[in-house]
């Protein structure tokens, strides 16, 4: 689902695909928007996995899970398709389309299935931390496209031809704070470089539990000051911790006055570490990649010194007033995606130019399936697409 609300707090576009007890429809309203503002309805809530997301300004409407709202008649109604809706909501005029995930995604999730999950005790993520590998290099496939350099723990790929000037793209990697670059994560490198034209700059940060958040953030920010030295625009993008990471640097460059990226991609971003969201226990008999003590320990092992519900940890827990326009990308089948999706609400309340889509059944960072899933395709189309249009601005 997209969803995008004005800053008039006047529903303007929310398509959306939402999961309700296993069934998928998306639900299209007339209008676009590419931004993710306040809710003006009272109090905010965790939104729950299982879907009711409380939408604005709607017609009266209710469901089994959903009070009748009372609002202006005008505005056209969003609720889950197989929700009991009443017949004056009907009347609004709103229109349905139901669908699902493609196929590709349903088998490359149920062939996820087949192996134990990641980090799923303590243990397992001590014993995976140590038998770590070095980062990836760039894969055979790509070596006739692209060049590949790595300086002081720096890689930089630039394309062969069609290489575009005014900007440059920032990698942060994900694996859980714990793991370097692996070669699935080198498949959107290559589609955003495909994609844009632009170089893309990979750090290769410095990895719990030999070190903590406070040196990768000492290591990378000097590496954001070269590149906008160097290239003028610079964007960073990065999966599951990597976008945490990238959330944590652009509050900081906020904070201290630096000079602020101009863009966030984030794919499945890792918002909070202290996994602490009640809402992820629905979501977890339906991710097959994910496991919270596992994740619970290598957040303790990041955070060092620092609580893990610091916000320079955990980037829910801080302020997202100012930060750079963002696209967020993220499965609703991956334990993460409840704090993501309240990360997004949030930075919408304090005016940041946000958009989320959540794909139904959609596994953690889907983007990595990149080009056997079409979703994975299509939100790396979505990001060249906000890419270039930052570059493009006066």
């Amino acid at each position: 689902m997209w969803i995008g609300y004005s800053h008039a707090d006047r529903l303007i576009s929310y398509p959306h695909r939402h999961n309700l007890s296993g069934c998928s429809s998306p639900i299209h309203v007339d209008g676009s928007s590419d931004v993710l503002a306040p809710d003006s309805g009272g109090e905010q809530k965790r939104p729950s996995a299982t879907g009711t997301f409380r939408p604005l300004l709607l017609p009266p409407v209710a469901t089994e899970n959903m009070p009748v709202r009372s609002n202006p008649p005008s505005q056209r109604i969003l609720v889950p398709v197989g929700a009991r809706v009443l017949p004056c909501a009907l009347a609004a005029g709103s229109r349905y389309e139901r669908g699902s995930m493609s196929l590709q995604m349903r088998l490359v999730h149920a062939r996820k299935g087949l192996t134990p999950p990641a980090l799923h005790t303590e243990e397992a993520a001590r014993e995976m931390a140590a038998g770590a590998p070095q980062q990836h290099p760039m894969p055979e496939r790509m070596r006739a496209r692209f060049t590949a350099t790595c300086e002081k723990g720096v890689t930089r790929v630039l394309p062969k031809q069609g290489l575009r000037s005014g900007g440059a793209l920032i990698f942060l990697h994900g694996g859980a704070y714990l793991f370097p670059l692996v070669d699935g994560q080198w498949g959107i490198v290559e589609g955003l470089i495909d994609r844009t034209g632009l170089p893309v700059i990979i750090p290769d940060y410095p990895l719990a539990p030999e070190h903590t958040a406070a040196e990768a953030f000492d290591f990378v920010q000097p590496i954001i000051d070269e590149a906008q030295a160097e290239f003028g625009r610079v964007i960073i993008f990065g999966d599951s911790a990597g976008g945490g990471l990238a959330l944590s640097l652009a509050m900081q460059r906020r904070d201290a006055g630096a000079r602020q990226v101009d863009g966030l991609v984030l794919y499945a971003p890792w918002v909070d570490v202290t996994m602490t969201n009640p809402a992820i226990e629905e979501v977890q008999h339906r991710d097959k990649i994910l496991r919270v003590p596992g994740l619970e320990w290598a957040g303790r092992a990041w955070a060092g010194d620092l609580d893990p519900a610091d916000w320079r940890v955990s980037p829910l827990y801080g302020d997202p007033a100012g930060l750079p326009p963002m696209r967020i990308f993220q499965g609703d089948a991956d334990i993460l995606g409840p704090d993501t999706i309240d990360f997004a609400r949030k930075a919408a309340r304090a005016g940041v130019d946000v958009r989320a889509r959540v794909e139904p059944d959609g596994f953690h960072v889907y983007v990595l399936s990149v080009p056997t899933i079409p979703e994975a395709e299509a939100a790396l189309d979505h990001s060249a697409r906000f890419i270039s249009g930052i570059l493009t601005q006066a």
